[in-house]
């Protein structure tokens, strides 16, 4: 089964038939990045197809493509930084990242299995499927921007709140990403937070009655339905947990297993 890329999408997977067809249609050329199994990272098709299989294949169709947005604009309008091959809109991107000592961006179709976490770049889209069902989307991506420091600064909460906060300010990491839902997924988020946003409500009425009229029984429902409530909200509402950020990789939690076991292993 193949795995392709168009316009930054990753779209698959498909039999070696259908595989052929895209290829004879001109939907899939010498420098669509694809993947299968047994694959270590996705390259350009000319790469992993013999020359004459229904396309010509040739280095030029390499080296005229930027390694970080896929696309191909001529082997003039690239410039190399550290071995890749970067074009105009993508060199401030990448000059930036190498200042700060990052490795150079992904293509924004990019992204891998580690384990059961979901692993991608920074300020990059995961392939337009559905990150809890890997179904085929129809919406635009959800924006997300993530924070995360390591589970042991935590601790910190019993020793002093406000250390905590002054040290998780300082440590913490961040990264951004585009991820998508299907449309039942993106209803069930939003039943989730109006749910969320009733039930904190409700909660909240019964417990100041409970106060008011002297009720213990009003105002232990309504603080377990405050807290329910905002748990359940908050669950629901969460597309992705990041697990770990490390440079400019995010490692992300929560993801479907189908569309988890769509992505290629980390290299």
């Amino acid at each position: 089964m193949w795995y392709y890329t168009t316009n930054g999408q990753q779209h698959g997977p498909v039999d070696e038939a259908a595989f052929d067809s895209l290829i004879a249609s001109g939907t899939v050329t010498a420098d669509t990045f694809v993947w299968q199994n047994g694959m270590a990272d996705w390259v350009p098709l000319a790469r992993v197809r013999p020359t004459g299989n229904k396309i010509i294949l040739t280095e030029d169709a390499m080296s005229s493509t930027c390694t970080i947005c896929g696309k191909k604009v001529g082997a003039e309008n690239l410039i190399e930084l550290l071995g890749n091959r970067v074009c105009a809109d993508c060199k401030p991107m990448a000059v930036q990242s190498l200042r700060e000592g990052a490795s150079l961006p992904a293509r924004n179709h990019t992204a891998w299995r580690e384990g059961k976490k979901v692993v991608a770049h920074s300020q990059t889209s995961l392939p337009a499927r559905c990150y809890k069902c890997n179904q085929e989307v129809t919406t635009p991506p959800m924006t997300r921007k993530l924070i995360w420091h390591p589970p042991a600064y935590y601790l910190l909460i019993f020793l002093n709140i406000v250390i905590y906060v002054i040290v998780a300010m300082i440590v913490r990491k961040r990264a951004t990403l585009d991820i998508y839902l299907c449309d039942h997924h993106v209803r069930r988020r939003k039943y989730f937070i109006i749910g969320g946003w009733l039930g904190a409500i409700l909660g909240i009425f019964a417990t100041f009655a409970g106060a008011i009229f002297n009720s213990g029984w009003l105002l232990a429902i309504g603080l377990l339905l405050l807290i329910a409530a905002v748990i359940a909200g908050v669950a629901g509402a969460q597309l992705a947990r990041p697990a770990r950020i490390k440079g400019d990789k995010v490692w992300l939690s929560g993801s479907g297993k189908e569309f988890l076991a769509s992505l290629p292993p980390l290299p």
